[in-house]
């Protein structure tokens, strides 16, 4: 097992606004396939809000962090019906990669993959995000265009056959040059070289450097986190060494909300969220939460977010965008095979 320190900071100033759109009546008409959530005809992000808020409940059910085996047949439902009435396309999109790319044994399940990268792309069609449009950000387009060239880039990766490979590649460089061709990312297109050179800070900072990795040596937080490795190492062996489990314990009582990785894989334990201190875990690691207070990169940051997470052996994360405008922080604490346990950050790997 290996636990890290994961912080996450505001790389500038920002912004964020909250856009409620209303869209049409909700539908009750019969369909091939009830759908377990009200839906609207015209109004995909709707639709996308109902189908993540019905799945992500049973989702976290006790903690679980998977769906059952009946659940999984809801979400096939759901995607065979998003393929024939695309204004679906965007929620089942979601809903497959969010909760259905595992099964809970830790399988993944390919299928749903390949219906995930192809449903967002759909889900371009079905919405007003064309390469001109004036209403990008309240269409979310950005998740659709960014989200179907990921999934397809991991596929083609991944992918034994050689020509459904170099499918699954041309599709993600023809969304990515479509991402490109958007008047809005025009000063920073030429930095995106493949599909995992897109990200948000770059478009939120047009100009500001932008790299996958950052050298430690350049960044204050970086440096001071290596700096007190020791004193991290030593609260968190104290926590994990405890004979009452009190990591555990402190999951227990402030569970995490994370869909990355395989059932079982990744256990979380908040330091802040947001601003929000778990007390609980300060009491028992008090050196470990004064360092991090004393940091500006975090207490000036709205955005901030500090968690210690345990990756368990075999453990696969899903490809996944970091969300701006924050960068991110991570330190192995512990790492009892540091050759067997890696990350990779688009085309570059640690």
């Amino acid at each position: 097992r290996e636990c890290s320190m994961e912080a996450r900071w505001c790389s500038a100033g920002g912004a964020v606004s909250l856009l409620v759109l209303l869209g049409s009546p909700l539908a009750t008409a019969p369909q091939p396939f009830s759908l377990p959530f009200q839906y609207s005809t015209d109004f995909d992000l709707y639709n996308q809000g109902e189908a993540v808020t019905y799945f992500e409940e049973k989702f976290y059910h006790e903690n679980r962090k998977s769906l059952t085996e009946d659940e999984l047949r809801e979400v096939d439902s759901l995607r065979e019906r998003a393929f024939k009435e695309p204004v679906l396309a965007l929620a089942a999109a979601q809903v497959l990669y969010m909760f259905a790319w595992f099964r809970p044994s830790g399988q993944i399940i390919r299928e749903n993959v390949v219906a995930a990268a192809q449903l967002f792309e759909s889900s371009i069609s079905a919405s007003r995000c064309s390469a001109e449009s004036p209403e990008w950000n309240e269409w979310a387009c950005d998740i659709r265009w960014m989200h179907s060239a990921l999934l397809y880039n991991w596929l083609a990766e991944t992918e034994r056959d050689v020509p459904l490979s170099q499918t699954f590649m041309s599709k993600a460089y023809e969304l990515l040059a479509g991402l490109r061709s958007v008047p809005r990312y025009a000063g920073v297109s030429d930095r995106w070289v493949t599909p995992l050179h897109v990200n948000f800070n770059s478009v939120k900072f047009p100009g500001r450097p932008t790299r996958p990795i950052w050298d430690t040596n350049k960044v204050a937080i970086g440096r001071f986190l290596e700096e007190n490795h020791h004193i991290f190492k030593a609260e968190l062996e104290a926590i994990l060494n405890d004979h009452r489990g009190l990591f555990q314990e402190l999951q227990r009582y402030d569970p995490s909300r994370e869909h990355l990785a395989t059932p079982g894989g990744w256990e979380t334990v908040r330091v802040v969220r947001y601003h929000h201190w778990y007390d609980l875990f300060c009491e028992m690691a008090p050196q470990t939460c004064a360092l991090v207070r004393s940091r500006p990169e975090i207490n000036n940051c709205k955005f901030m977010n500090v968690n210690y997470v345990k990756l368990n052996p075999g453990t696969h994360l899903k490809p996944h965008f970091g969300n701006g405008p924050r960068l991110s922080a991570h330190l192995s604490v512990i790492a009892p095979e540091p050759l067997r346990a890696g990350m990779s950050v688009a085309s570059e790997q640690v």
